[in-house]
């Protein structure tokens, strides 16, 4: 890497390619397609967990819509970053926050919202059923994710 860098193009100065190696540049959507997957429906779960313990079990009253809506987003933002810092920390391969944000807003809205404000009780199976739509949601959410990732890194194995 050190002759790479010392390298100098024809001006006399290293150039860009020369500083970075190739395998460092990953790109968001070069991501692997299971990845994705996996990291969706943990971000769905952890989401369905978070709104549990904040908005239903303590029964809070957010008090009007602005408040409600912001709480429930910024509940899809962190559990899209704690499923990206336990990538991180356990050296499994980074999903980005780029396809994490998008499937945790997503999945607190379509599947999760109706059955939480519809829920009949507060046993531990309709718990455990919520959590299991959060998962199946972000599962979903992330198939689009999936199928880009998998389809331009077929297109990139085609052209080589």
């Amino acid at each position: 890497m050190l002759c790479d860098i010392l390298r100098l193009n024809h001006r006399g100065t290293p150039l860009l390619t020369d500083i970075l190696e190739e395998d460092v540049m990953e790109v968001w959507w070069k991501t692997d397609w299971k990845h994705i997957t996996f990291s969706g429906s943990a971000t769905g779960a952890i989401l369905a967990i978070l709104i549990l313990f904040v908005f239903i079990l303590p029964e809070f009253d957010p008090g009007s819509f602005a408040v409600l809506f912001g709480g429930w987003f910024s509940l899809a933002l962190f559990s899209a970053f704690i499923v990206n810092q336990i990538s991180k920390l356990a050296n499994w391969p980074e999903v980005s926050l780029k396809i994490l944000i998008p499937v945790g807003c997503i999945t607190s809205v379509i599947p999760l919202f109706g059955p939480l404000f519809g829920m009949p009780n507060y046993e531990p199976i309709t718990l455990v059923s919520v959590v299991a739509i959060g998962t199946i949601g972000g599962f979903f959410w992330s198939i689009p994710f999936a199928m880009w990732s998998f389809f331009s890194s077929r297109k990139v194995i085609d052209e080589e």
